[in-house]
């Protein structure tokens, strides 16, 4: 007899083609798209965290994180991991079912050969109902280990399932991550250009200050020279000032003693008499 596990039917009220991620009722990506492959609708829609509404894009690294939320888990560091553990432990489970079912039928194979040598020298009624009641416990043996092997088939295939999201939210972090290194070596460089444009500057900024110091104490010097040269100047007319008074005031004094030379120089060519009748003439109308 052979058994064979029929492929879980898709989830309940999960149509093909729909989004993936928890109560989604958008349909997937679409296939032709470009970017990661379909499976969720890689749009933000509103959801309730701590009582408040937030916008969620719909990925596999956010449904996988929904996921373990509403089961009660907190974050796994290491999802991909703990998906793949899950996996091996259920083919373990499956491994082991399949085990216990083929011992099972090893031991109702058996029964029924004792059985069949049993036909032979006992009572062919009592040995056919035997038979039948072998059969029907070996029946519902191989009923209740196919169950369990479907069951765990199912549980398999979720867990495969899971692990495959747990690998694209791994895939869809690290692109994040990534990309966020890469933005920040983006802005570092950026703020290293901007460090050395800055410096520029400055240096521009204390040349600019070097030359204005410069022209301002060659200005302060040209003015010194200037006071000095001024004052000079000053100094050299007030001499010259001194020295044109003084050279008036002997001016003077010559004029004055050359109008004394000249009245005696006169009064000698006149005579005595002719300078005492000027005196004389010059005193009688005093007297009158």
């Amino acid at each position: 007899m052979t058994i064979t596990a029929q492929p879980p039917a898709p989830a309940a009220g999960r149509e093909t083609g729909a989004c993936r991620y928890p109560g989604c009722p958008n349909p997937a990506r679409d296939p032709g798209a470009p970017g990661r492959r379909p499976g969720y609708c890689d749009q933000e829609m509103p959801e309730d965290r701590d009582g408040a509404l937030v916008l969620v894009r719909h990925t596999a690294l956010t449904a996988f994180r929904r996921r373990r939320q509403q089961a009660g888990q907190g974050p796994d560091d290491r999802p991909v991991t703990t998906a793949v553990s899950r996996a091996g432990a259920i083919r373990d489970d499956a491994l082991a079912a399949m085990s216990r079912l083929g011992a099972q039928l090893t031991a109702a194979l058996d029964q029924l050969a004792a059985l069949g040598e049993q036909l032979a020298a006992a009572d062919p009624e009592a040995a056919e109902a035997q038979a039948e009641a072998v059969r029907a416990e070996t029946a519902a043996a191989i009923e209740h280990a196919r169950a369990q092997t479907a069951g765990h088939a199912a549980a398999r295939h979720a867990a495969e399932l899971d692990a495959a999201e747990a690998r694209a939210a791994a895939a869809e972090a690290i692109a994040m991550l990534e990309e966020h290194a890469a933005a920040r070596q983006r802005a570092e460089e950026a703020a290293l250009e901007a460090a050395r444009a800055l410096e520029g500057e400055r240096t521009a900024h204390a040349a600019e200050l070097a030359a204005a110091r410069d022209a301002a104490s060659r200005r302060e010097q040209e003015r010194q020279r200037h006071d000095d040269m001024l004052a000079a100047a000053n100094a050299a007319a007030a001499a010259l000032r001194d020295q044109l008074a003084r050279t008036e005031a002997a001016l003077d004094r010559e004029r004055e003693r050359q109008h004394e030379t000249t009245v005696l120089l006169r009064g000698l060519i006149t005579g005595p008499d002719s300078t005492a009748g000027k005196t004389a003439a010059r005193r009688q109308p005093a007297a009158q």
